[in-house]
């Protein structure tokens, strides 16, 4: 369920919304359509039909607007008969140790105001617990984004070029896994990806 507040006066809601489904809400993403009206995307509710994939554990919009997302994905755990866990679905790939599990990304591209269509995919090495986060930048200039993720197995910043899903660049490794990861643009235009581990802070300015 989301609830939606207003910031002067926070007693109590001013709208509820249920959600497609029982899974807990981990992502709130607010954009502004072609129309210029702002709208709320939340995960997992954008993703019906797409439960196939394992569980959506981060989803990544190109603001201001939502017309690329990326949505990532971890295996699902289901339970046998006898009591013992499998692995459904993409899943089927085995545990790396220490290195998270084989997951996906999936780029979703809006085909109108309240649907979107699935395009490519690519594999990545995800958390087995954690509800990752994940970050789209605008490239100006070359009419492509880049897509940021913190892999597992690197422990570190891995990114993609969209829609291609090229492998772009690894960054700087941490000795931890990456906890955070936020992109922010300055009122003067300058750009920015940070990246957060229980071992230290990294900011990095991109330049396109």
């Amino acid at each position: 369920m989301l609830l939606v507040f207003d910031t002067r006066q926070t007693k109590g809601p001013l709208h509820s919304l249920s959600g497609l489904s029982t899974n807990p809400v981990h992502t709130i993403h607010s954009v502004v359509d072609d129309n210029g009206s702002t709208n709320i995307i939340s995960a997992p509710n954008l993703l019906t039909g797409m439960e196939n994939q394992g569980v959506c554990i981060s989803l990544a919009c190109a603001a201001p607007s939502s017309d690329l997302i990326v949505a990532s994905f971890r295996p699902r755990v289901e339970f046998s008969g006898d009591g013992s866990a499998s692995q459904m679905g993409i899943s089927q790939s085995p545990t790396l140790s220490g290195s998270g599990k084989l997951g996906c990304h999936a780029l979703l591209r809006r085909t109108s105001s309240t649907s979107f269509v699935k395009e490519q995919i690519c594999n990545g090495n995800v958390s087995e617990l954690r509800m990752s986060k994940s970050a789209i930048i605008p490239c100006s200039g070359t009419g492509q984004h880049l897509f940021a993720y913190g892999d597992e197995s690197l422990r570190g910043v891995r990114t993609w070029r969209l829609p291609s899903f090229q492998l772009f660049a690894d960054l700087r490794p941490h000795h931890q896994p990456i906890l955070d990861l936020r992109f922010a643009e300055s009122t003067t235009g300058e750009k920015y990806l940070g990246c957060l581990s229980e071992e230290k802070l990294q900011v990095f300015r991109i330049r396109s």
